[in-house]
């Protein structure tokens, strides 16, 4: 991770999700730092992460592909590694 700026990674998970530890796993070999919310233990949070996936998705879709991720403001749903190392680039956060 760059010094510069606010970090802001962020991981919206469950407990018990493969992808979720994948994401969280790549994030820690790449030595970004997030934050990460339980969504099931946290309804705010869990409230706060459909309404940043509702930017992001078609109305009227109501599945939420776990984990969600909120890169400095971009969001990615699921385990999509090439999209989140993209991200993560874009953003400053990996070289």
């Amino acid at each position: 991770m760059t010094g510069e700026g606010k970090m802001s990674v962020i991981v919206y998970s469950i407990p018990d999700c493969a992808k979720c530890r994948a994401v969280k796993a790549l994030l820690k070999r790449l030595k970004v730092e997030f934050e990460e919310f339980d969504v099931i233990a946290d309804k705010a949070r869990a409230r706060e992460m459909v309404e940043k996936r509702r930017t992001v998705r078609e109305k009227g879709s109501r599945e939420v592909e776990l984990p969600v991720l909120d890169i400095n403001g971009l969001i990615i749903e699921g385990f999509k590694r090439q999209k989140i190392e993209d991200a993560l680039k874009e953003k400053g956060l990996v070289e």
